[in-house]
């Protein structure tokens, strides 16, 4: 089925605020296995708006990582007026709905979950994976695929860091060591980790390091390089 993107008016998104809970409480008392999108709620014209210049989406399309959804969703509201959308609440918590079992049931669960679904405040943006892959792409293109590589519901260690702390999205240069240090690539749109959580030198280690090489220097000016040549030992067998 495909449909054209819309956005959710205050009502629409408190209704889905509504089916977000119901459908964890679900999930919890293990009621429900397979979940759907909530046609209802994205077809009404009363809870919804027109994105002008959207393009139409397939609602049965099915992604094969993060990747894939990002570039999917990029490439469906590339003419839309991001000035006016690219902070909307509405929109994305509609894509959202409309592809909310690719994001639902989570691989991993947390207290802030609901957050992941559902866009409540514009300031915590980057907690909602239907708008913090699409983010993440938008503003990397190819080189977030190191980011994006896992499944759609896969809230990773790599998506928390960027909703708690700018500095892993601050800049080309830190994506791209980052990938170098800790991502091995497969094809164009696939890839996966290199490097044990917990190990010296993982990726919790290097968050650290840029905090401190922060401290001197002007790390949302520096290159890949000049990021690697200032990291200490513990990085030195990574590169």
């Amino acid at each position: 089925m495909k449909i054209k993107i819309r956005s959710f008016n205050e009502e629409g998104n408190l209704k889905f605020k509504k089916f977000v809970i119901e459908m964890k409480k679900e999930f919890k008392s293990k009621k429900t296995k397979n979940f759907k999108v909530p046609l209802h709620l994205i077809k009404d014209i009363k809870l919804t708006s027109e994105v002008k210049n959207s393009k139409e989406i397939d609602l049965k399309k099915k992604f094969i990582n993060s990747y894939d959804y990002a570039v999917y969703i990029n490439e469906r509201i590339s003419n839309i007026d991001l000035k006016k959308y690219r902070w909307d609440r509405g929109l994305f918590n509609w894509i959202s709905a409309a592809y909310f079992t690719a994001f639902f049931p989570g691989i991993r669960s947390g207290s802030d979950e609901k957050n992941r679904y559902l866009s409540e405040e514009k300031g915590k943006w980057r907690r909602q994976l239907a708008r913090t892959l699409w983010e993440i792409y938008h503003v990397y293109k190819e080189d977030s695929l190191c980011l994006l590589y896992k499944p759609t519901n896969n809230y990773s260690d790599e998506l928390e860091t960027i909703s708690k702390s700018p500095i892993m999205f601050s800049s080309k240069g830190v994506v791209e060591a980052y990938s170098q240090l800790y991502f091995k690539k497969k094809s164009d749109t696939t890839g996966e980790q290199s490097y044990k959580r917990g190990e010296v030198g993982d990726f919790r280690d290097f968050i650290e390091e840029l905090y401190q090489i922060e401290l001197n220097l002007d790390i949302y000016r520096m290159s890949k390089d000049q990021i690697l040549n200032k990291l200490n030992e513990k990085f030195s067998k990574k590169y």
